[in-house]
């Protein structure tokens, strides 16, 4: 008998705002559960319409205003840097997390048969990088073992910062596979006391939970915007901080990342002097109508505030972490308030057949690494939880 979520998993109701933010900018999530902003978000309709009318400037050339080029990304520098507790121009506009972190081994002075340390486990964006580094300039790539859970060992990794021999120190900030959340402010510590850069990879945190940067003494954050963001595919940003913007000479140089080219009516005096700040990693035209988008989502973010959205979205797994306890159901996701994100992974029994069941009910989620996994966002309500109940009802054992 399917499961009457309504008295057996008593959901909390969510803020109003949150609902009236669904409806005026997800109207077509309510047809079903979308619980994977781990793999994308949906765009709202703000980020949408901006996109389309750009697109309508482009094609109707003449319509095309100032404002749509520099002060269009100026726009994403300053509300990333918002999001991250930065200064815009510690912010560079770059598509891709894997291209901030390739920022990272290519740009950050490391000399040869300096070692970098990684977890196992980690996302291959966070691995790939440093590992043709190491085939490449001599590099070491240790790559430590997680603790018994599955988890990054953090003792492991200070132990291996402490050595002394380490240059540099790459982590997620959030786990791809179960959501586990890394104590950036205790790792960035350990890499000041030991001269370590400290790198992240904040796709799976940013949008979701507040971040500090500063706070947490990170050298590099890379976030593509695709997911948590819900900016189009190809958007995101990179920050850097701004004490080591002059030490990295970029690997990849683009026309307009000199100060030769401010006047486009005279770009022909030649000269390597970059711009100042971040900016000097931009690689020349950018997709100005996607970064339109970009600007809508960031400031749809920035007004819900990632806080706010983080107790909204636990709000919506604790029923389900409950329930799912009460059947024997294994939780892969670490629930213990400092360690939690909104990713929620769990494993049952007939892990394929009951991703089947729900994929077969139009509810949003994916299989990573031989569990179930959630991730829903500010968009999502206690209903789509309920609805995702009621099919796991009717194919779990009791």
């Amino acid at each position: 008998m399917p499961l009457d979520s309504a008295s057996a998993v008593p959901a909390p109701a969510a803020p109003d705002d949150f609902r009236a933010l669904r409806d005026r900018e997800f109207p077509y999530i309510a047809r079903s559960p979308y619980l994977n902003a781990a793999s994308m978000g949906p765009l709202p309709e703000r980020a949408r319409r901006a996109i389309d009318a750009y697109t309508l400037r482009r094609a109707d050339i003449h319509a095309l205003r100032g404002d749509d080029f520099e002060p269009t990304l100026a726009r994403c520098r300053r509300l990333a840097a918002t999001l991250v507790g930065a200064d815009a121009d510690e912010i560079a506009l770059l598509p891709n997390t894997s291209f901030g972190l390739n920022l990272a081994a290519h740009c950050l002075p490391m000399e040869r048969g300096s070692r970098i340390v990684v977890s196992d486990r980690e996302f291959p964006a966070n691995v790939y990088p440093w590992m043709a580094l190491e085939r490449a300039a001599g590099i070491t790539v240790t790559i430590v073992p997680t603790d018994s859970q599955g988890h990054p060992d953090e003792s492991r990794l200070m132990e291996e910062i402490a050595r002394g021999d380490v240059r540099m120190l790459a982590v997620s900030a959030v786990q791809f596979t179960d959501g586990w959340r890394a104590d950036l402010e205790t790792l960035g510590r350990a890499c000041r006391r030991h001269d370590a850069w400290f790198v992240v990879d904040g796709i799976q945190a940013v949008g979701q939970l507040p971040v500090d940067v500063r706070a947490a003494g990170i050298d590099l954050m890379a976030i593509g915007a695709q997911k948590w963001l819900c900016s189009p595919f190809g958007t995101g940003f990179t920050y850097v901080r701004r004490e080591l913007i002059e030490r990295m000479e970029p690997a990849v140089v683009g026309w307009t990342s000199q100060t030769a080219s401010a006047d486009l009516e005279q770009v022909l005096e030649y000269g390597m002097e970059w711009l100042p700040g971040a900016r000097r990693f931009e690689v020349s035209t950018q997709p100005f109508q996607d970064y339109a988008g970009m600007a809508e989502s960031l400031q749809l973010v920035v007004e819900a505030d990632p806080a706010r959205i983080q107790a909204h979205v636990a709000a919506l797994i604790d029923p389900l972490a409950e329930w799912l306890h009460g059947r024997g159901i294994p939780i892969t996701s670490d629930l213990r308030p400092e360690r939690r994100s909104g990713i929620f992974s769990f494993r049952p029994f007939d892990v394929r057949g009951t991703f089947t069941a729900l994929n077969r009910a139009r509810v949003g989620c994916v299989v990573r690494e031989g569990a179930i996994r959630l991730a829903p966002h500010l968009y999502n309500q206690p209903e789509d939880m309920a609805r995702l109940m009621d099919v796991l009802d009717g194919c779990l054992p009791r």
